[in-house]
């Protein structure tokens, strides 16, 4: 097996791939067309990234089988042409939760202490320990948690352990059993929690649903000089609404992620958002941890060498979860060769689409039963055909299968 790593990670990643025998190219700078004529010239069968972009004509350059996204979010990868190529898409979630709930939290401090504003003066040269002096204090202030998952519920754990009251908000109400546990309050409606917040954390994935969650209604049931927090995605905030209410309602915002990110290590940034003194912002660092990043990588092994042993994939996220198939064909046989190419060429004949196959032996491997999910019923006669023609099969039955 050949594995491409395409962004950077920590040499354990490169050694214990190697150590398993696995040929690996290691060129972390790779993005665009260079990045597509790599995939063709190496031949490589996984491809790992962290923050590059993989696009349909990458994954149509080679022989790719699986991508591996070093992170949580897969928004980087175009999953709808990993799936129509037959190709595996994974991630390593969790691995970087405590990272981003640590930068959150950071800012959170950082914003109420302006901890930023009185570094640059300092290093300036200005004493000016009277304006500084003004903070708000956070013990007994109220967070608002947007989202749920793991690091939503880091975040609101470690905001607890500050004497904060935390109020979370997610879309699925099977959450809020893992909020109370940890002695937060789940909220339902999002827009009364805004109202009762002295700061605001976004902790949901980019979807269309949640594209501009945070526009002028959002920021205009928050209150006045709230602080809102985003270590999550650029996409979940409208800049320029976010502009207007720090203009005129006093909100500051701390940002790790924006429009207008530069895709590698370095480079110049334009934004007037980043301009504005009253947001501060770091540059998309919220999982760059040596903790975070040697997890992820490790997870990122994990999933090489499982689909390198077994050919199936943890944490795939673009396997179907519900089977189109209609009905399951179940075919008991003797387990001989070629018993089951003839009942697919059957199948075949009479227009039917096998969704998914298995096959399941007894003891001392004489007899098998196959259990084939398929796209329609087939006519009786081919039953009939597959029990009279071949000794091999002992029996067949249809199932219907149950749609919700």
């Amino acid at each position: 097996m050949h594995v491409l790593i395409a962004d950077k990670l920590p040499p354990m990643a490169v050694s214990d791939l190697e150590a398993a025998g696995i040929e690996v190219t290691l060129q972390p700078t790779l993005k665009d067309d260079a990045l597509t004529d790599a995939i063709a010239s190496t031949g490589a069968e996984v491809l790992i990234v962290r923050s590059t972009k993989v696009t349909a004509a990458m994954l149509e350059a080679g022989r790719l089988g699986l991508v591996v996204r070093a992170g949580a979010g897969t928004n980087t990868i175009d999953i709808a042409a990993a799936s129509a190529g037959g190709i595996y898409v994974a991630n390593c979630p969790g691995k970087n939760s405590l990272a981003v709930a640590e930068l959150a939290i950071g800012f959170l401090v950082a914003l109420d202490r302006r901890i930023p504003d009185a570094t640059a003066q300092l290093r300036a040269g200005q004493w000016n320990k009277k304006e500084f002096s003004k903070a708000r204090g956070l013990a007994g202030r109220t967070l608002g948690v947007v989202g749920a998952g793991r690091i939503g519920l880091a975040v609101a754990e470690r905001a607890l352990a500050l004497g904060m009251k935390v109020l979370v908000h997610d879309r699925s109400p099977s959450r809020a059993g893992a909020v109370t546990e940890l002695g937060a309050r789940f909220e339902s409606n999002l827009r009364g929690m805004l109202g009762l917040c002295d700061a605001i954390s976004l902790h949901a994935p980019a979807t269309p649903e949640t594209r501009h969650i945070v526009g002028p209604s959002f920021l205009s049931a928050m209150k006045p000089g709230a602080y809102l927090i985003n270590t999550s995605r650029a996409e979940l905030v409208d800049e320029g609404a976010l502009l207007n209410a720090i203009a005129d309602r006093g909100i500051r915002a701390a940002v790790d992620v924006f429009y207008g990110e530069v895709s590698g290590g370095v480079g110049e940034v334009d934004s007037d958002l980043l301009r504005d003194p009253n947001v501060i912002s770091t540059p998309h660092i919220g999982a760059s941890t040596d903790q975070a990043q040697e997890a992820v990588a490790a997870e990122a092994v994990r999933i090489v060498l499982d689909y390198q042993a077994t050919g199936a994939v943890p944490n795939v996220v673009n396997v179907s979860q519900r089977s189109p198939a209609q009905f399951l064909l179940i075919v008991r046989h003797l387990n001989r060769v070629g018993v089951l190419s003839r009942v697919f060429a059957a199948l075949k004949d009479a227009d039917i689409n096998v969704q998914e196959t298995e096959n399941i032996v007894f003891a001392g491997a004489e007899a098998c039963i196959a259990r084939i999910a398929i796209s329609a019923p087939p006519p009786q006669a081919v039953l009939e055909s597959l029990l009279a023609d071949h000794e091999d099969i002992l029996g067949t039955s249809l199932v219907p299968l149950e749609r919700s």
